[in-house]
């Protein structure tokens, strides 16, 4: 799992596979007493919200430092 690596890598794999049990006994509680549906969001969703997480962070981290972010122009 993508995200289990990911928080292994910055936390630990103790803490990674508690947080990972910890996930799968949500959805399946979920699936098996609320009967709620699982559907899988797929790889490119999850690093869209990674992306985007750390362009926050970025911001958050230049506002602190009393900077300010501009975008590099794309070449069209």
């Amino acid at each position: 799992m993508i995200v289990a690596a990911h928080m292994a890598a910055r936390r630990g794999a103790l803490i990674a596979n508690i947080a990972l049990a910890r996930k799968l006994a949500i959805l399946f509680w979920r699936v098996m007493v609320k009967g709620m549906q699982y559907v899988e969001s797929g790889l490119a969703h999850y690093e869209a919200r990674v992306l985007e997480t750390k362009r926050r962070a970025l911001r958050r981290l230049a506002k602190q430092l009393g900077q300010e972010l501009v975008p590099l122009p794309t070449a069209a």
